[in-house]
């Protein structure tokens, strides 16, 4: 056999297509069930922190647990065709809602959670459900000493649009809606507070009095 004929070489690169063409698609279907476990596993572990909720464990039903004691979801069609989350805690002593956010950062998209006071006036708290951004650079985006940045920050809502919150030194160092940027990922800042803006625009444009929120349990699927 003529190992250089084009119709073996033809059918030898079909021959390992189909073998590992088959092996890729047995993989993605033996853990497509454990992937989404673990996808879902991370959405509730975000949440929780967002909220600050007290969780007993670190197991899957602990976090579940813990956001049907403490929340109520509903969804609502934001105005760019897109369903969003919100939720509200209803054990706390001042009401706050946290939604769903997600735009483009400096790589891909990024996908978090905002929490803040029920006339919006107050930011609580960020958590990012993921990103792409670079390791060690704008991956920072999820360090303590930049999350915590956010906790009572107060959006100006008289500002145009695109500085409702600034990320950087474009503003005096006491501005009640400035945060400093990643010392070194200034891409990933910039693209940040753009889509942090345009997903609080979109959020204070929703009708909240017209949600209906339900227990965590009715919503379950």
């Amino acid at each position: 056999m003529n190992r250089n004929a084009p119709g073996y070489v033809l059918g030898f690169m079909a021959a390992l297509c189909v073998v590992f063409g088959s092996g890729v698609a047995t993989v993605h279907y033996a853990t497509r069930d454990m992937l989404a476990a673990n996808e879902q596993l991370n959405h509730n572990r975000v949440v929780c922190a967002a909220f600050d909720l007290p969780v007993s464990g670190r197991a899957a039903a602990d976090y579940v647990r813990a956001m049907e004691q403490a929340l109520e979801m509903a969804t609502v069609q934001d105005g760019r065709g897109g369903i969003r989350q919100v939720y509200r805690r209803v054990d706390a002593d001042a009401p706050v809602l946290g939604f769903t956010f997600w735009g483009m950062g400096f790589w891909d998209r990024i996908e978090g959670v905002a929490v803040l006071s029920a006339d919006l006036q107050t930011l609580i708290r960020i958590r990012f459900l993921d990103h792409k951004e670079t390791p060690g650079l704008g991956a920072r985006i999820e360090e303590a000493a930049f999350l915590d940045q956010f906790e009572g920050l107060r959006p100006d809502w008289t500002a145009s649009p695109e500085r409702r919150v600034i990320i950087g030194s474009a503003a005096p160092a006491q501005a009640g809606n400035r945060v400093d940027s990643i010392t070194g990922a200034t891409q990933t800042s910039a693209s940040l507070m753009q889509l942090l803006n345009e997903e609080l625009e979109r959020i204070r444009e929703l009708d909240l009095s017209e949600l209906e929120f339900k227990s965590l349990k009715e919503t379950a699927p």
